[in-house]
């Protein structure tokens, strides 16, 4: 199945970003369910997504349990919570490091990524605690999550060897701190009660361009910690900001502290009869599900991901790259390059450049 992918076009005018466009060729696959028996549909749906699909399935099974008729629910569903752990360690082990130019510890990852898949439980034991700690953070997770200030935060990457300290270091250093300040909100964090109350009207539309209360939003473990003091305080440095929010999220993924919404949360809400819906926080950010049965099968079902939000056309990346001094054609590149990583969509993506003086 052809998953499409995001075209991402700058336009950059006397050396700044001028615009960003946003196309987004990736298939509503959701149609494929329609007239399937109910089981059979949610059996089938994490099939259909390359990531994610322990959180996809979740959130299948839970919106047909709400059509079926069970009551207003809120778990965590510790699978989605590891494999969330999965995806930030991609990103933090391998993606980062790569496009900064420091070693990737890609061995590490795909031990990690094979015991998170095998035995989610191992997100909590002493050994996944030990690794994050003397190999990623330089210290003991709860020490990091204990780390509030700007100053201290930056106490700790000028003088730490681990990975983490080096890639903040570098973003830090490169005056990636120069970006706007982006003008789009976070995507609140949906509890059952407000699920209930604040529930949008799905359509294939609102799909393919979701928003908040009629505006674009951000979703993901920077939108999901606004609350954390360290995080406001770096929110000037957006690229930073988004890399630190990622790390205190894996650490307390760990550590299972939920001061902060945390992947895995899960809500099941009855919509009407026979129909229902689901949230479900992944590592990427919010994931809905809302599907109508008539006789069983599935008459309607709407898929909602968090790359439709973060790569809305006016959504996070414009804001974030959109007025950025760019001496070259090649740096708005790695500008726009490392924008879409921070944002971490579920499919692939390509960058192109239109050069206009400078």
């Amino acid at each position: 199945m052809d998953t499409g992918k995001l075209d991402i076009r700058l336009t950059c005018v006397a050396g700044r970003v001028a615009r960003v466009a946003i196309a987004n060729t990736r298939p509503q696959v959701a149609g494929v369910l329609h007239g399937l028996p109910a089981a059979q549909a949610t059996a089938l749906v994490p099939r259909l997504f390359a990531l994610c699909g322990r959180a996809q399935g979740a959130a299948a099974e839970a919106a047909r349990y709400a059509a079926e008729g069970a009551g207003l629910s809120r778990r965590v569903d510790r699978r989605v919570a590891a494999e969330a752990a999965q995806e930030h360690l991609w990103r933090l082990l391998v993606d980062w490091p790569r496009e900064l130019g420091l070693t990737p510890l890609a061995a590490a990852f795909a031990r990690w990524r094979r015991t998170l898949a095998g035995d989610p439980q191992s997100l909590n034991g002493a050994p996944f605690l030990d690794f994050l700690g003397e190999d990623l953070l330089g210290m003991a997770p709860e020490a990091w999550l204990g780390m509030n200030s700007r100053e201290h935060f930056r106490d700790w990457h000028f003088a730490s060897p681990a990975l983490a300290a080096l890639i903040c270091r570098q973003l830090a250093d490169d005056g990636e701190g120069e970006a706007v300040l982006p003008t789009v909100a976070p995507l609140q964090a949906f509890d059952s009660f407000s699920a209930g109350t604040g529930w949008p009207a799905l359509s294939r539309a609102f799909s393919e361009q979701p928003v908040w209360h009629g505006l674009p939003a951000e979703t993901g473990a920077y939108a999901r910690r606004t609350g954390d003091p360290l995080i406001g305080a770096l929110s000037p440095q957006p690229l930073l900001a988004r890399v630190a929010a990622r790390l205190r999220e894996l650490a307390a993924l760990a550590l299972n502290d939920c001061a902060q919404p945390l992947p895995g949360a899960l809500t099941a809400l009855p919509l009407g009869r026979d129909r229902g819906g689901s949230l479900v926080e992944t590592a990427r950010g919010l994931l809905m599900h809302e599907l109508t049965l008539e006789g069983g099968k599935v008459a309607r079902y709407v898929i909602v991901a968090p790359t439709e939000w973060n790569f809305h056309p006016d959504g996070p990346l414009p804001a974030l790259l959109t007025g950025q001094n760019c001496a070259t054609a090649l740096q708005a590149a790695m500008r726009a390059r490392r924008g879409v990583l921070a944002l971490d969509p579920c499919v692939a993506n390509g960058i192109s450049v239109d050069w206009q003086g400078g």
